[in-house]
């Protein structure tokens, strides 16, 4: 009884904590791609202004600041390690796979399934270099933040709890929970829990440990 109280009491808890992370960084993101349009749109300030948060909620997340108490913790739970070049090369690979994959079940889905697409703000009518530089900053701050708690925090809280492929199994559910906001569509929520189904690079290693 203790040990599933415990269990339960991680995946609530750092469940909770990988949703704020990535809500709090898109809509940090967000304001500043607002303010930056009502204010200078000709100039890409928010941009600068997000590079800089980025970077320090990196370093914190992965151990720096204050409080030093919870440094070691901070940098285990972000598990962000160097790895061979092999290694990154074949993950590389498999990503891209992984997503040409994704996006033919996509395709198929969205012949099946009537969805309507995400709808996106019209911004032709502002510079080309601020939209640019909006694209570019959108895919990072998502990336970034989603894989600190999605596969950083929540995923190694989660190892320690269940074996691999249920800690996988159990953080792609919140990752497409953390995209309910696309829409409460079944198909959506499939390709999204599929996308978070994508194990680190530590966690192919624990995988093929657990299966061997």
């Amino acid at each position: 009884m203790h040990l599933l109280v415990r269990r339960l009491l991680t995946v609530i808890g750092f469940g909770i904590l990988a949703l704020f992370i990535s809500t709090l960084a898109g809509g940090v993101w967000t304001a500043l791609m607002v303010a930056n349009i009502r204010t200078a749109p000709s100039i890409p300030w928010g941009v600068v202004a997000m590079a800089a948060l980025l970077w320090l909620a990196w370093r914190y997340l992965a151990g720096n600041g204050w409080p030093r108490s919870t440094s070691g913790a901070r940098r285990k739970y972000l598990r962000a390690n160097p790895v061979s070049a092999q290694v990154f090369l074949w993950t590389m690979i498999s990503g891209v796979l992984a997503i040409i994959s994704l996006a033919g079940l996509w395709i198929v889905l969205s012949q099946l399934f009537k969805m309507p697409p995400n709808a996106l703000p019209d911004y032709s009518r502002y510079p080309w270099l601020t939209i640019s530089a909006f694209i570019l900053m959108g895919s990072l701050v998502s990336p970034l933040m989603e894989e600190a708690a999605f596969r950083g925090y929540l995923q190694v809280a989660l190892e320690q709890n269940f074996s691999v492929p249920v800690a996988l199994s159990i953080s792609s559910l919140f990752f497409a929970l953390a995209h309910l906001n696309h829409g409460v569509l079944a198909p959506k929520l499939l390709v999204y829990f599929l996308v978070g189904a994508r194990p680190s690079v530590r966690s192919r290693g624990s995988l093929i440990r657990y299966y061997r």
